[in-house]
């Protein structure tokens, strides 16, 4: 896709990206991947924000974005927010798009393919590679949109093989195999988690090309290795990963955000 060229993926992909601005490095962040975003798509943008006082009502409304607001000062419920946001989505797929995140166009337009075609059901639309980005670059995607004028040798590659950063789902699929799992508390283990609870349900995975770029940013308990509860959300994982697909479908029907 070229720069400047932009796509209408209105009737298949909504963008849905839970946040909580801990720090002024989240709002930077998601102005750059949201106007990033606006530029290469028309798509509907779900942001679903918790705090104690919003922070991105005019953010929203610049941007042409649909806010949802939890009020609360309890541990940044994430995947709480992601299931709410999901039942606002009316196109087939949604993109799980942490608010860091970039991808080139094409990557996100091809997943959003897979799934409407019916080649996919979940599309991790990178090849696995997650790196993250330092500041010295931010004014360079602000200004030109083009993640190829960032040298990657001067990026720290924190994952090889991640499946954190963005996911594409069919709406479908998502809600039949438990949507998010709202036991986990913070972040940290629920992207492990849910590749393998939809994989161990039969779900049809694949990748893109290309890889992930992660705007870097200060790490407090909205990350993984700030958050408090993380042995708890350890322990989540290991748990569902020890399930049978018997046992599994069994779990998931007593979950009540499904009812």
């Amino acid at each position: 896709m070229k720069i400047g060229e932009m796509k209408n993926l209105k009737d298949k992909l909504t963008i849905v990206i839970p946040i909580k601005i801990d720090h002024e490095d989240r709002l930077r962040n998601v102005n750059i991947s949201v106007g990033y975003i606006r530029h290469y798509f028309n798509c509907d943008i779900i942001i679903c924000e918790q705090d104690n006082e919003s922070k991105l009502i005019d953010f929203c409304k610049k941007h042409n974005c649909k806010h949802l607001f939890i009020e609360t000062d309890e541990f940044f419920n994430k995947l709480k927010l992601v299931n709410r946001a999901v039942k606002e989505v009316t196109t087939p797929a949604f993109a799980l798009y942490d608010a860091d995140t970039l991808l080139r166009p094409e990557q996100l337009e091809g997943a959003a393919n897979a799934i409407v075609d019916g080649r996919a059901q979940m599309v991790y639309p990178y090849d696995g590679k997650f790196y993250d980005v330092p500041e010295k670059f931010f004014d360079v995607i602000n200004d030109t949109k083009d993640l190829t004028k960032i040298n990657l040798n001067e990026c720290i590659l924190f994952n090889p093989h991640s499946v954190g950063g963005c996911v594409v789902f069919s709406v479908d699929q998502y809600w039949k195999c438990g949507g998010s799992n709202e036991n986990f508390k913070s972040v940290g283990y629920d992207d492990p988690e849910i590749y393998s609870r939809f994989k161990k349900l039969g779900t049809k995975i694949m990748r893109t090309e290309a890889p992930l770029w992660h705007l870097t940013h200060w790490r407090g308990e909205t990350s993984f290795n700030h958050n408090p509860h993380i042995e708890h959300n350890k322990n989540c994982c290991l748990a569902i990963d020890a399930m049978s697909k018997e046992e599994l479908r069994e779990h998931i029907s007593k979950w009540e955000w499904l009812k």
